[in-house]
């Protein structure tokens, strides 16, 4: 049976054809070293194979950046009930006594320090499969589909450059790499396409949510609305 799936796939791809194409839309999640929406536009391509009839397998990649303004302290807080699960979240007297006690801060400095602004640039690269599946709806060229899959997220932020700051006020005791994590993930898509006859070229609008299976449960889901074109072969 499993030799016999195999063959009907590689018939299908064959003789199918495969389509190219890109997209672009919006990106909804969080930076999740800052806590703060990474909300923006996102672009990316997309190959997919036509396998049987109503079927198709489709590899993309989508890329989205964003940035935030952030206080020292607000900075502070996430990280260390990221690293460390103390959370001070409002509780600016308890942070400072941390500071003082745990890593050594010069009590002069902190309250100046902490709360200076700072810039902090998020970037998300998704690769993922999907497999999609139309729902035929009659003879017009509009097909909507349903698919579900799964991939990573690449996600990269240089709010850890603040450490260099902490890394001055303690004397160089804190030592930290820039938060870059790979998140497996698995997602649901739903959308429509509208496939044209006789002509090589479709177009489609789309949902997709990512629930991420990350062991460390840091980054919430994320949502991308968007639009693209496959031209085919």
């Amino acid at each position: 049976m499993k030799k016999i799936l195999i063959l009907l796939l590689v018939c299908g791809l064959a003789t199918a054809g495969m389509k190219i194409g890109g997209r672009l839309g919006y990106y909804g999640g969080d930076d999740p070293r800052t806590g703060q929406s990474a909300s923006s536009a996102v672009f990316g391509g997309q190959l997919t194979f036509p396998l049987l009839g109503l079927v198709d397998l489709e590899i993309s990649g989508s890329y989205a950046s964003s940035e935030s303004d952030i206080t020292m302290e607000q900075y502070l807080v996430s990280y260390i009930s990221d690293e460390y699960g103390q959370n001070y979240q409002g509780d600016t007297t308890g942070l400072y006594q941390y500071l003082e006690d745990e890593w050594g801060w010069s009590p002069d400095s902190i309250s100046t320090q902490l709360l200076n602004d700072y810039t902090a640039t998020f970037h998300d690269i998704d690769l993922g499969a999907t497999m999609k599946i139309k729902i035929p709806i009659g003879v017009i060229p509009l097909k909507p589909y349903i698919g579900a899959g799964g991939g990573v997220h690449l996600l990269f932020s240089d709010a850890d450059i603040l450490m260099q700051v902490v890394n001055e006020e303690t004397g160089g005791n804190l030592s930290i790499d820039a938060y870059d994590h790979v998140h497996p993930g698995i997602h649901g898509v739903i959308g429509l396409a509208f496939e044209p006859p006789m002509i090589p070229i479709s177009f489609f609008g789309e949902y997709k949510y990512t629930k991420p299976i990350a062991s460390d449960q840091d980054v919430d889901g994320i949502s991308m609305f968007y639009a693209g074109v496959n031209l085919g072969f």
